[in-house]
């Protein structure tokens, strides 16, 4: 039994789906303006505003793998998020997000005070300012999943209090925060210690016609005392020390094609006698491009080494982004593991409607 033959049946399927969306006339998509979604505009009206305003993601996950290492063929619910948001008088607000099919389903539960563009502070539970393609909501990512080492090496959602803001030009925009370091899990400081994180972003602008180019571009640095378990061969041991992250991010966009880069890079030093040193890093690259109004065709270098912390990847991505409506999108992501058999590739669907 050949490996083409066990993929012609989930490749089928997704290929009709993809042929049947895209073979709608573009102009049934790009045409689609605020008179022809009422509905959409409608729920704006009533229920987006500046002090209150509800969001919601629902995402549902189909993954197909011949060979695997763990976990099964199917489907499940990515995401079912529900957030409120809103700002008051004299610049303080507020934001609750919850996802009811995790453990730990707050997401986002913080207060804000903005006294200009150029200065504000938040405190309590939010993404703390490291990689771009991490900022980016679950929502309007490029893949299916974000890139291996942001998932392994990003600080992500924590507990703490941040200061930021942007020049008047808004050009430059800058974060500074100082968190408890243990994840959005939990709630209080664990170990007495704390993790810095910072974030330089600059983003220029050029309006031509109906279209803007863009480029963005950032630098984040951490820093944190962690406790963290280390892997060599069937060794497991436990690390304590000092872990700093670099990174820097890159995204620029022209017209209907973009092309995006990150790196990241970690020292992890331990503590006591052993001096021993870890270094995890990854990076991607990344290129898109709009063959019509509504669909996007995308793909992706990702790389990332564990340094015996955690286990290495190598792949390509190729995708295809269709947006049927401008609160719904089907993305179709197909895995090549570089340093692997054919058989461990993967096919990933995601339907999601996000208001």
């Amino acid at each position: 039994m050949n490996i083409r033959y066990h993929f012609t049946l989930p490749f089928s399927l997704l290929l009709l789906l993809v042929l049947a969306l895209t073979a709608v006339p573009e102009g049934t998509y790009a045409q689609s303006d605020h008179d022809e979604e009422p509905v959409f505009e409608q729920f704006k009206q009533n229920l987006k505003n500046d002090y209150l305003s509800v969001s919601a993601l629902l995402q549902t996950v189909g993954d197909y793998q011949y060979e695997r290492n763990s976990g099964f063929n199917g489907f499940s619910i990515g995401n079912a998020r529900l957030a409120i948001s809103g700002e008051f008088d004299r610049g303080f607000g507020y934001k609750l997000q919850t996802n009811v099919i995790k453990a730990a389903p707050v997401l986002d539960a913080n207060v804000y005070y903005r006294s200009s563009p150029g200065f504000g502070v938040t405190a309590g539970l939010f993404k703390s300012p490291f990689s771009y393609e991490y900022l980016t909501g679950a929502a309007a990512i490029d893949f299916v999943n974000r890139a291996t080492m942001v998932n392994q090496l990003a600080p992500q959602r924590q507990v703490g209090v941040q200061v930021s803001g942007e020049t008047k030009d808004g050009i430059l925009q800058y974060s500074l925060g100082a968190f408890n370091g243990n994840g959005f899990g939990i709630n209080r400081n664990s170990d007495d210690q704390m993790l810095y994180v910072g974030r330089l972003e600059a983003r220029f602008d050029t309006d031509r016609g109906q279209s803007s180019d863009q480029i963005i571009f950032g630098v984040n640095a951490s820093r944190e005392i962690k406790d963290q378990v280390a892997t060599s061969g069937n060794i497991r041991s436990t690390f304590m020390g000092e872990q700093m992250l670099l990174g820097t991010d890159v995204r620029i966009t022209q017209g209907r094609l973009f092309l995006a880069g990150e790196f990241i890079y970690s020292w992890l030093e331990e503590n006591g006698g052993n001096n021993r040193q870890f270094n995890p890093f990854g990076y991607h690259a990344t290129a898109g491009y709009y063959v019509t109004s509504n669909t996007q065709l995308l793909v992706r270098w990702d790389y990332f080494d564990g340094a015996t912390l955690a286990p290495g990847s190598e792949s390509v991505l190729a995708g295809i982004n269709i947006f049927p409506t401008r609160i719904s999108e089907i993305q179709l992501n197909y895995v090549i593991p570089t340093e692997r058999p054919v058989e461990f590739s993967q096919v990933l669907l995601n339907l999601q409607v996000s208001i």
